[in-house]
């Protein structure tokens, strides 16, 4: 699980970098979903991602159980849910947040056009983009202009985009359940923080949020 931990603060420092000046090769409508598959070597992790206007919702496996993540641009806040312990916690979010912008690839890097590819029957634009955190390639879809799939040079890690839809998304995926606690005292600094529910209630073990990645 800490190996886990470890490799999804690497993808979300490698993928998810903002840069308010520089601009991709490609970019994303305001609403969409998308399942996105992250492969690791044998195994694999799978996010659902929502997307609507300054709304964000990534839900995924972090650490030993399931993790939302809802981003309020609008309202400048996080919510990180934790649905087998109906409990969340949230705190604030700025531009430099992981997850402030979705768009996989670094905007400011060197983005280099290798030509057209077929992959998986699509055709496809294929880039090199080359960071300061390091390099990969992008499959970009020529009818759509999503990421299909990204290849870093290391970490022998893949990343798939599958079911990806353009449309609005519904309402109640940017708020908070009822029957959720809220934990007022938690911070995402600290690696592996637990909070005591009220009595009769176990203390979930909380892993720390990828918004914690730099």
């Amino acid at each position: 699980m800490i190996k886990i931990r470890i490799l999804l603060a690497f993808l979300f420092s490698f993928f998810i970098v903002l840069s308010l000046h520089a601009q991709r090769p490609f970019s994303l409508p305001k609403q969409f979903s998308v399942s996105q598959v992250i492969k690791v070597g044998n195994g694999e992790i799978i996010q659902r991602i929502f997307v609507d206007g300054d709304k964000i919702r990534v839900e995924g496996p972090t650490g030993i159980q399931q993790q939302i993540n809802i981003i309020r641009k609008d309202k400048k806040v996080i919510y990180t849910l934790f649905p087998e312990e109906h409990i969340y916690f949230e705190h604030p979010v700025k531009e430099e947040t992981p997850l402030y912008d979705i768009t996989p690839g670094d905007p400011a890097a060197k983005w280099t056009l290798l030509g057209t590819d077929s992959l998986q029957g699509v055709s496809c634009d294929k880039y090199l983009m080359e960071s300061k955190a390091g390099k990969a390639t992008f499959w970009i879809v020529k009818d759509t202009g999503a990421p299909l799939q990204i290849m870093p040079e290391k970490g022998n890690i893949l990343v798939v985009w599958k079911d990806y839809k353009v449309g609005p998304q519904p309402e109640d995926l940017f708020v908070i359940p009822s029957g959720y606690q809220q934990i007022e005292n938690y911070s995402i600094d600290q690696e592996e923080k637990t909070q005591e529910l009220p009595q009769g209630n176990s203390k979930p073990i909380i892993p720390s949020s990828p918004h914690n990645a730099q």
